[in-house]
């Protein structure tokens, strides 16, 4: 009878491991890994194997990036009118972003900087904004350049704890077909 129970058990227990074996070789397929964003705006790369790591942005890219573009250039009366959009591409909120834009004579000489301001934009807003250099005309300005962004809080990244330029190195500027602009 003890032989008899013992026989049962051993069953019992052979039809239980080959079960757990069964489960353990239907695993699902590992899962892709996954881009999340933490509430104060940092990306976290989620992995398969069920750890992380934050995602370090290459600056300089649109797709990571506060995009500026050129909306219109207007010619006025001994004044240029420059109107511009912020796209944030950051992946963080832009609490605020004041580029330095200074426009070049025909000789390649500064002849003027004003500094446009954008404020509270999350990811995937734009806002646009005006700007006027007056005493030279659009068709007298050979180049427009984004000089400085020394007063920014973008994420992580503020104007009292950022590296030197890497405020600006978070803004990507398009290309015009109106205007000659860079950074």
């Amino acid at each position: 009878m003890v032989i008899r129970l013992m026989k049962q058990l051993l069953h019992f227990a052979l039809i239980v491991l080959l079960g757990v074996a069964a489960r353990v070789s239907a695993a699902p397929p590992p899962q892709p890994d996954l881009r999340a964003i933490t509430p104060d705006g940092q990306q976290v790369l989620l992995k398969s194997d069920h750890t992380w790591e934050f995602v370090e942005l290459e600056p300089g890219d649109p797709s990571n990036s506060a995009v500026l573009s050129v909306v219109s250039v207007r010619e006025m009366q001994d004044a240029c009118g420059l109107d511009f959009r912020l796209l944030n591409n950051f992946g963080a909120k832009i609490h605020s972003l004041v580029p330095r834009i200074s426009v070049y004579n025909k000789e390649g000489v500064l002849f003027d900087s004003a500094s446009l301001s954008f404020a509270s934009l999350r990811p995937t807003q734009d806002k646009y904004t005006k700007i006027q250099f007056t005493g030279i005309g659009c068709r007298d300005i050979s180049s427009v350049r984004v000089t400085d962004a020394a007063h920014c809080r973008m994420g992580e990244i503020d104007m009292f704890n950022e590296k030197e330029g890497e405020c600006l190195s978070h803004i990507y500027v398009e290309p015009s077909q109106d205007i000659n602009i860079s950074k």
